[in-house]
This record gives C-alpha cells, structure tokens and sequence, in this order.
C-alpha cells in the first residue's frame, strides 16, 4: 500500500472516528428533521382547520383574521421584550467593555512609564559612558602626545649627536 492511500485512510479513519464531527452531523439532520415537521404540521393544520371548519367561510376568514391579529400582537410583545434584553445586554457590555478599557488603559499607562524611566536610566548609563569614553580617549590622547615627544626628542638628540660626530669626523 503506497504513503499516499495510506494517509488517505488514515485521513478517513480520524473523521470517521471523529466525536464531534457526529454531533454535528446529528444536529443538522435534527434542524432539517425539525424545520420540515413544522412545514409539514403547518401545512395540514391549515389544510384540515379549512376542512373540518363548522362556520361559514365568511365566519373562518373573520375567525382568522383575529388570530392573526392576536399572533401579530403576541409577536410585536415579544419584539419589544426582545428590544428589552438586547438593550440590557448591550448597556451591560459597553459597561464591561469599558472597565476592561479601563483596567487595560492603567496598566498600559503603567507599562508606558516604566518603559520611559528605563530609557530614561539607560540614557543617563550611556552618557556616563559617553563621558567615561572621551576621558580615557583624552588621557590616551595626552599619553600618545607626551610619548611622541619624547621619540622626537630622543631623536633629535641622535641627530644632533650624529651631526656632531659627522663634523668632528670631517674636522679631522
């Protein structure tokens, strides 16, 4: 069996095997199950309210006017409701979306000034670095100058005796 058909059963084996992909599957077919009942139950309700109606059509049509007004009211008392509790639960978030931007805006804050103090600390290291630097840079500089004066002048003392040497050496 190559790689290949091998992951691909394995592939199918996890799925298969796969608890939640089940529930899923299960609650789908129950919406489906459900929304066709309703269709169907609607369906011949209508179908046998219209059959078996003891009244004159005119008395069903009045008759069902008014039950469609009472559902029309019943579904506009529970719009409102409905209004009702997404307005609470929409004036509880914004009072949780706003201590939790509270609460994050401190600790930013905090953070923010922490951070500046370290910059500020590691700036005033850096300067007393800086000045450290030039000082040693200042003192080498001093001792390079004093050294080079000192091979100029031990030079010029060679050259100088040389010369002399040279002159003496031609006097004669």
């Amino acid at each position: 069996m190559s790689m290949k058909k091998l992951s691909d059963k394995l592939q199918q084996l996890k799925e298969t095997m796969d608890p939640n992909r089940l529930k899923k599957e299960k609650k789908a077919e129950k919406r489906k199950g459900m929304a066709k009942g309703l269709a169907a139950g609607a369906f011949l309700g209508g179908l046998t309210g219209i059959f078996f109606a003891p009244d004159k059509g005119e008395n069903t049509r009045k008759k069902t006017k008014e039950e469609l007004v009472k559902a029309k009211e019943k579904i506009e008392e529970e719009l409102n409701e409905t209004k009702v509790k997404v307005s609470e639960n929409l004036e509880e978030s914004k009072d949780k979306i706003s201590a939790f931007y509270e609460e994050t805006r401190e600790i930013v804050e905090e953070k923010v000034e922490t951070i500046k103090d370290k910059v500020k600390s590691e700036k005033e290291d850096l300067d007393e670095t800086k000045e450290e630097m030039k000082e040693e840079a200042e003192a080498k500089k001093n001792e390079v100058k004093d050294k080079a004066k000192t091979e100029v002048k031990n030079a010029a003392d060679k050259v100088a005796k040389e010369a002399e040497n040279v002159s003496k050496g031609l006097d004669k």
